[in-house]
């Protein structure tokens, strides 16, 4: 099958594996374009499609362009008439927004101030750290209490919710959350596994291994 379009972005961005998990569940196919950052996303060509110069940037086979993760995502999620991936309801619609948000407005902000510093992108801040360890903590915790009783975050299959919510998650998992972290998180841990080992999941992210030892900033920079 043809691509449907190009995802302009740096390698291994999560924010495009959104698109290209859900582009997976639907049977469909969407290229990726390597940008070198500063260079090629500021050329009067990429700027007069997209002119903010962000990745991941879309651009569909018909010229259609979109820049913004959550959109590229969305609109890949909706490509597929009859798709699952969007709700089987308005009220399953909204419940997915409401998760996509969380991801954005909670666990990315945490994510920036704990894991940044320790992929050597920005100057560790102890406090700071501290603190976004205790809000992910928060969140953690309210996710945990959902999926006691709820396989997935919406309904009762895979939707943009889990894929947004996992990849904001991945390097949480992969870097910082511990056995000892996790221990406190078994249903949101129990549903992150779930997720990353489906095979759509697997075809784009890889073999997901949980650290065993939480990184720190003191720690040679890791690969996210």
């Amino acid at each position: 099958m043809a691509p449907i379009g190009k995802i302009h972005s740096y390698p291994n961005n999560p924010r495009v594996a959104k698109a290209l998990i859900a582009a997976k569940y639907n049977g469909i196919e969407v290229e990726v374009v390597p940008v070198e950052m500063g260079k090629s996303n500021k050329t009067p060509e990429f700027l007069k499609k997209f002119p903010l110069g962000k990745v991941p940037a879309f651009e569909a086979n018909d010229g259609f362009t979109l820049y913004e993760s959550n959109a590229i995502a969305f609109y890949v999620a909706a490509y597929k008439q009859g798709t699952s991936l969007l709700g089987a309801s308005p009220k399953e619609s909204a419940k997915i927004q409401q998760f996509i948000g969380l991801a954005d407005n909670e666990i990315a902000p945490a994510a920036a101030t704990w894991l940044f510093p320790i992929l050597g992108w920005m100057p560790n801040n102890e406090q700071n750290t501290n603190k976004a360890k205790e809000d992910i903590k928060k969140v953690l915790a309210a996710l945990n209490e959902h999926l006691l009783v709820n396989t997935y975050l919406v309904g009762e299959t895979i939707t943009l919710a889990d894929i947004t919510v996992v990849t904001a998650l991945l390097n949480f998992y992969r870097m910082v959350f511990d056995a000892s972290f996790r221990a406190s998180f078994k249903n949101v841990t129990r549903w992150f596994v779930t997720c990353v080992n489906q095979t759509q999941f697997k075809d784009v992210l890889g073999e997901v291994k949980l650290a065993e030892k939480a990184q720190t900033a003191s720690d040679k920079p890791a690969a996210a």
